[in-house]
């Protein structure tokens, strides 16, 4: 078993968090292209809110019906289809030459990538037991702060030395090639992967049928309570990571006018080096101990301290870095765990739909974060009261992943899944 486990580990972690390390790249890039695009276009702060906000409306509407398709067709082909279409429209952003261009553009962009999160989440419970599965989620989830760390500098030298456009091109073709790369080698499960031996599939899959929850209808999935808590407590993470990552690279600007484009991308890439490291220790630490609640709200109060921080010391830029770091650090050390609680109680289409569910309602919020941060920026000229919000909603997410550790169906899961505490 554990040698088919560390098979697992080698053959699928690398190519799935190398897509994923792009997909984060195409979604938030705009973030940087800003700094010079907003001029380029007449696009203002409200406006940019608008675009970044418009990827999310096609998001949310195909997240369900993808991750049913994906479960249905195999991950092989899905994911591949998902990696090609998004890495050609995030190239044709290049292309746009109006505000209403680039939100048609962002709006498909969103439409296209439907379900790969959820959808890897999915395809992890077909490979990975429960013992494994949080620090399996944070070497994925890894991959949003070091997405930050290579792709801040690169974007902003190409921003500055190369243009907005050329920064798109290229760095949405990289996600067709992966996806080439998907459909010619990712085995949907482990029957059909040719590196394990019969008996290493057959131990492997033996294992993962005896933890699965009982089959639950999908319908019933849609209006569970433990299920909505859990879109609850990860729309706080969705909030604080799209803070970040599309308006991190403008705070630094305001904070250090003086800055150009790449000395932006370099100081913006610092806190993803600690959230880097935060998110893998953190979960490991939760597979081990087997606690899962706790997990996730103790950095949620993390993020909302680091973000109130952030807001009360607008003065003084290091602070103000500093204070974003504990930000990044805790949104992002939450993310793995948060990701564990579905999968503790649902299995097969009941499974697609929940988790797809659950990120599908969290990124709600990020159709309303982006935009109201750039009205409230334009309406105060800073980030203080952007900042403030972020904070009740971390402050939020970590009360309801304590109401939904008191919630009886759930802890029933949790424990009965985990073997250990909630």
């Amino acid at each position: 078993m554990d040698t088919a486990l560390a098979k697992a580990r080698r053959r699928i972690l690398p190519l799935i968090v190398a897509c994923y390390v792009i997909c984060f790249v195409d979604r938030t890039n705009i973030g940087m292209a800003q700094l010079t695009m907003g001029a380029d276009l007449g696009l203002g702060p409200a406006g940019f809110g608008l675009a970044a906000a418009a990827f999310f409306v096609g998001y949310v509407v195909f997240e369900v019906p993808s991750n049913l398709i994906l479960h249905r067709v195999g991950a092989r082909v899905w994911i591949a289809r998902i990696m090609v279409t998004w890495g050609l429209l995030s190239a044709a952003t290049a292309l746009v030459g109006s505000p209403q261009g680039l939100y048609l553009v962002r709006f498909l962009l969103g439409l296209a990538e439907a379900g790969f999160y959820p959808g890897i989440i999915l395809y992890f419970t077909y490979w990975f037991p429960q013992r494994e599965r949080a620090r399996i989620i944070a070497l994925l989830m890894a991959g949003i702060p070091v997405s930050f760390l290579i792709a801040n500098p690169l974007s902003g030298w190409l921003v500055e030395h190369a243009g907005w456009q050329a920064m798109f091109v290229v760095e949405g073709l990289p996600a067709v090639v992966l996806g080439v790369v998907v459909w010619r080698v990712l085995p949907d499960r482990p029957v059909n992967a040719r590196w394990l031996t019969q008996r290493e599939s057959e131990l492997l899959t033996v294992e993962l049928a005896a933890e699965a929850p009982p089959a639950v209808a999908v319908r019933r999935t849609l209006v569970s309570t433990p299920v909505l808590l859990i879109a609850v407590v990860a729309s706080g993470t969705v909030h604080a990571a799209y803070l970040l990552s599309l308006f991190l690279p403008q705070m630094i600007a305001q904070l250090w006018p003086e800055a150009g484009a790449t000395a932006v991308g370099l100081t913006s890439a610092i806190p993803y080096g600690f959230a880097a490291v935060a998110m893998v220790y953190w979960g490991r630490h939760s597979d081990r101990s087997g606690e899962r609640i706790w997990h996730v709200a103790l950095p949620a109060l993390l993020c909302a301290m680091g973000f109130a921080l952030a807001a009360v010391v607008q003065q003084q830029p290091l602070l103000v870095l500093g204070a974003l770091t504990l930000a990044a650090v805790g949104g992002h050390a939450m993310v793995p765990v948060t990701y564990t609680l579905p999968t503790l109680m649902l299995s097969g289409r009941a499974a697609a739909a929940g988790i797809a569910l659950v990120n599908s309602l969290a990124h709600i919020g990020a159709i309303f974060g982006p935009m109201v941060t750039g009205r409230l920026r334009e309406a105060t000229g800073g980030f203080a009261v952007p900042l403030a919000v972020a904070a009740a909603v971390a402050l939020v997410s970590a009360l309801a992943v304590l109401v939904f550790g008191r919630t009886r169906g759930a802890v029933s899961h949790i424990t009965g899944n985990v073997g250990n505490r909630a």
